[in-house]
């Protein structure tokens, strides 16, 4: 089954359960449990569970939605999409002869009351919001087993889409940009791509500062939440999580409602008591800017947890580090949009919406005057790096194809490969450059457990100059050495200096070879190397 099927299938099943539950039919649970895939069951069960202890209301045996089925004053024409709460489709006002989006809660979810009074409160959330760039609402009802809610119907596509449309393996235009939302004045003469993504969002920002002026908190803002006019016009819409809803919401196929990937961190920690207010919209309104002009969303993961867990526990590289050719002053705002303490962003939408109208124009930001000091800067580039959290750098300069700089610090994830650096310097669990560090380094220089250099210094290294617990190279001082000129411990070399020593000219406490020179026993050649070779190597390095 594909998803679509899945959840009518999943409707159809929880509506025929209440039905033969009533009539004293059911048959085991169990039997109804495996006429589904396994991944979905225990969201099943749960509503089945649900039904037989009487904590929810079952739901009636939907109407199959088709084409030319009215809804009260509605006339169905074609799906336009889904998610976890319900669908949308393009409906016909019969009344008034305009095309209205109607989004219909799955009749599945209907069983449980506080899905009905979501549903309600998007209703109620929007109808007190009139903004050119928040979405209307028409109108609301029950019919056929289904609750409606009639909206403006936007004819453009989300910002999702237009995302997916752009080019993925080259830096962005802003042709490109005209081309995927098929508005020619995101292309104007002189427009970057940066000012022509920052003219399209800025809109979103003004909306969600008048909505929070309100009183509501739209709590999921990303790209699929925006919809685009056929102007180019950015619409907020979905205001289905706004205000005060602290629990996750299961969908009958177990998972929760909304995207993970925009969420901010206050939001991942979902049964944490951390308040959440206007400015979780702002941060996710920056993960949206930063996959904008990254073409990466910030946190990634397999499934709903790990992507949860990289929120909780990751900083993000900058926009730059992924886009070279995004200007300081576009990631200056997406930085400060994106801070993981709340008091650290924009202070509300509308300074959000300044700087991205700044960004548009070409004109300096307020974010990146607040962060252009040098001085803060290294400030809070270091507090990151030394925070403990998972932290990438990844410098937006380069030379022959490398970075000049790649430090990923802080905890790895349970259960991740070791993290790769590869920069001319690079910090790493593994790090490859002209200077590495890391538990594996290999580098000109390189500092780490295992390391391998011109210079090293390792508890296992192999190099020209090694400093390491046990050493192989040209010249060692290692507890274990083995070199040309080997100090150490146990020194293995043509000259070996140490408390056991071989080599062709050995010196130490107990020394071999062919040439050894001890206190009791130094032999004639070993002494004249000795005195010719010590004296000239300790002024080398001095």
């Amino acid at each position: 089954m594909n998803e679509s099927s899945i959840d009518d299938y999943l409707d159809e099943l929880v509506a025929r359960y209440a039905d033969e539950l009533e009539r004293g039919i059911a048959g085991p649970r169990r039997a109804y449990l495996e006429e589904v895939p396994a991944e979905v069951r225990p969201g099943l069960e749960r509503c089945l569970k649900m039904i037989e202890t009487g904590s929810a209301h079952p739901p009636s045996l939907a109407q199959p939605l088709h084409a030319g089925l009215a809804l009260d004053n509605y006339e169905l024409v074609r799906e336009l999409g889904r998610g976890g709460m319900g669908l949308v489709w393009l409906a016909l006002d019969k009344e008034l002869r305009r095309p209205v989006a109607l989004k219909l809660l799955r009749p599945g979810l209907a069983i449980d009351e506080k899905h009905a009074v979501r549903f309600r409160r998007e209703a109620l959330a929007i109808a007190s919001l009139r903004h050119p760039n928040i979405v209307q609402i028409y109108g609301t009802g029950e019919a056929h087993g289904y609750h409606y809610l009639a909206m403006e119907f936007i004819e453009g596509p989300s910002f999702a889409t237009v995302l997916e449309a752009l080019p993925q393996d080259r830096a962005r235009t802003a042709d490109d940009l005209a081309r995927a939302t098929a508005v020619p004045s995101f292309a104007r003469p002189g427009m970057s791509y940066e000012s022509a993504i920052a003219e399209l969002v800025a809109p979103v920002a003004e909306a969600l500062g008048f909505a929070h002026d309100a009183g509501l908190v739209h709590r999921d803002i990303k790209p699929s939440n925006i919809l685009l006019r056929a102007d180019g016009t950015a619409v907020l819409a979905d205001f289905g999580l706004a205000k005060g809803d602290e629990d996750p919401a299961l969908s009958l196929t177990g998972d929760p409602i909304g995207t993970p990937y925009y969420m901010s961190p206050e939001q991942a920690y979902i049964t944490s008591s951390k308040g959440i207010d206007h400015r979780t919209d702002i941060y996710s309104l920056g993960v949206t800017l930063f996959e904008a002009l990254s073409g990466q969303r910030p946190f990634r993961g397999d499934s709903f947890l790990e992507v949860i867990e990289s929120i909780r526990s990751t900083i993000p590289p900058s926009v730059r580090a992924l886009a070279p050719t995004t200007s300081r002053n576009a990631s200056a705002v997406v930085d400060r949009a994106m801070r993981r303490e709340p008091e650290e962003r924009y202070v509300d939408a509308r300074a959000l919406h300044s700087d991205l109208l700044s960004v548009s124009r070409n004109q300096p930001t307020d974010a990146l005057a607040e962060a252009g000091n040098p001085l803060r800067r290294l400030w809070l580039f270091l507090r990151m790096m030394t925070s403990g959290l998972p932290f990438e750098y990844r410098s937006p300069h380069t030379l022959l194809g490398w970075p000049l700089v790649h430090i990923i610090t802080g905890r790895r994830p349970h259960n991740t490969p070791m993290r790769v650096a590869k920069g001319w310097l690079a910090i790493g669990d593994i790090a490859y450059g002209a200077i590495a560090s890391g538990v594996i380094s290999v580098g000109g220089i390189s500092f780490g457990a295992f390391a391998a250099g011109l210079f090293t210094w390792a508890g296992i290294g192999m190099g020209g100059f090694v400093f390491a617990g046990m050493g192989v190279g040209l010249l060692t001082f290692c507890g274990l050495s083995l070199g040309v000129l080997a100090i150490g411990g146990v020194a293995i070399g043509i000259v070996a200096i140490g408390g056991i020593s071989y080599g062709v000219y050995s010196v130490g406490g107990s020394p071999h070879g062919k040439y050894p020179m001890s206190h009791e026993d130094p032999h004639p050649k070993a002494v004249e190397f000795f005195e010719e070779t010590l004296p000239s190597l300790f002024d080398w390095f001095g």
